[in-house]
């Protein structure tokens, strides 16, 4: 019962940051105010976590865990029928975590902040799942002949970074996934053969109850 105690408030502490850091950045967000909305004492919290740096530590974990999770379903298979169509499906899935998951959030904003967590290493989950997702893309003869996987991965979570910093800043992140579909109706023609472009669905997929990644 302690233990359950534990973890809860631990999930408590974690989610409460995703809330503050979301709003006021990481260089914004005090730690008493991730205290009180978390409802949890200064010795709790340290209980828990040496510093704020180390809270910091376990968003970027999540948002990473999320990749990893991608990844290894792209790997296990079964092969989808267009591995273009199972990246953007991808975005999308994303998208609605983004939407409901204020450490998801939290983890987009430290990533983009100039901070301690401005770093490669913030993006390797997301650079490691799209560039992995475009490999089988290629291997499946869906990609143009000039596109290499690693370098469009790079571009594109940069356009997806920079359409998730637009839409905080114009306060439309209600219109995310519609934007998110206007960014692939652009960048997919230079990626995917035009047979294979004629194909796919660039909005989101028509049932798409959880913000787990698809599988």
């Amino acid at each position: 019962m302690t233990q359950d105690r534990g973890e809860q408030t631990f999930q408590r502490i974690v989610q409460a940051a995703g809330i503050v850091i979301d709003r006021d950045g990481y260089a914004g967000a005090s730690t008493p105010a991730i205290l009180r909305l978390a409802n949890v004492s200064r010795s709790g919290f340290y209980h828990h976590f040496a510093s704020k740096e180390d809270l910091g530590d376990e968003i970027l974990a999540r948002q990473h865990a999320y990749f990893q999770q991608v990844s290894e379903q792209m790997a296990a298979g079964p092969a989808p029928e267009l591995w273009l169509q199972a990246l953007v499906d991808i975005s999308h899935h994303y998208t609605a975590g983004l939407l409901e998951d204020p450490v998801l959030r939290a983890a987009v904003r430290l990533s983009i902040e100039p901070g301690p967590y401005q770093t490669a290493e913030s993006y390797a989950g997301s650079l490691g799942a799209v560039t992995a997702a475009l490999e089988s893309a290629r291997e499946a003869e869906e990609l143009q002949d000039h596109v290499e996987p690693m370098e469009a991965a790079r571009t594109l979570v940069g356009c997806y970074s920079g359409v998730q910093m637009l839409s905080l800043a114009l306060a439309e992140r209600d219109a995310l996934h519609q934007q998110v579909s206007a960014m692939w109706a652009l960048v997919m023609p230079g990626i995917a053969r035009p047979d294979v472009f004629a194909r796919l669905r660039l909005g989101p997929p028509r049932s798409m109850g959880t913000s787990s990644p698809p599988r």
